[in-house]
């Protein structure tokens, strides 16, 4: 695998968060890109192969290393990129697509919120390739409760690094602040992509 490199992503126009909230959450970002850096290298020793033990063994270690960290740098870019504090309004194909699910944005965001507020890590909104649905769905940490065949259209993380310093425990102004950042040309951009 090649070394990956974080990506840069512009906050200037993002409200309800400070610049340091945001940069020690970006920071945080980094430590999970050299982090899988780390272990594709290590996983490049032949001598890692040498003990397959499922109770403990260097790989074992490095391949649940692997899939925390690497899902971790995919949502962190989702994240960033869905959240710039730009086209805040909701309009489009995602529009119709929420309505139609939902019955409403509103409905739509009550729920995505009450799932934000039960988890412990992230919140997706996604189309399933699988059957051919949108749904909205929680994972209490990168790599655990993942949906397989899901494209991912909304992504707000909920781990208290993501508002703590500007926020405290209150998670539900948080979600708030969120959605008032949410980028719907990057999401109808996602969905373009489907």
């Amino acid at each position: 695998m090649k070394t990956l490199e974080p990506r840069n992503y512009n906050f200037s126009n993002v409200r309800y968060f400070s610049p340091i909230q945001l940069s020690e959450h970006y920071k945080l970002y980094t430590n999970y890109i050299n982090c899988i850096n780390k272990v594709n290298n290590d996983l490049q020793n032949e001598e890692i192969y040498t003990e397959c033990n499922s109770n403990y063994s260097a790989i074992r270690s490095a391949q649940k290393s692997k899939t925390f960290c690497f899902d971790s740098v995919k949502l962190h870019e989702l994240y960033f990129e869905n959240l710039t504090g730009n086209n805040t309004r909701i309009y489009g194909p995602i529009e119709k697509i929420i309505v139609d699910t939902f019955g409403s944005y509103n409905s739509f965001r009550d729920k995505f919120k009450c799932i934000g507020m039960s988890m412990r890590g992230w919140v997706l909104f996604c189309y399933d390739r699988y059957n051919n649905d949108y749904y909205i769905y929680g994972q209490d940490s990168h790599d655990d409760g993942v949906m397989l065949y899901a494209e991912p259209l909304i992504v707000m993380d909920v781990y208290e690094h993501a508002y703590m310093i500007d926020f405290g425990t209150n998670r539900s102004a948080y979600i708030d602040a969120f959605f008032q950042n949410l980028d719907f040309n990057t999401v109808n951009q996602r969905l373009n992509k489907i």
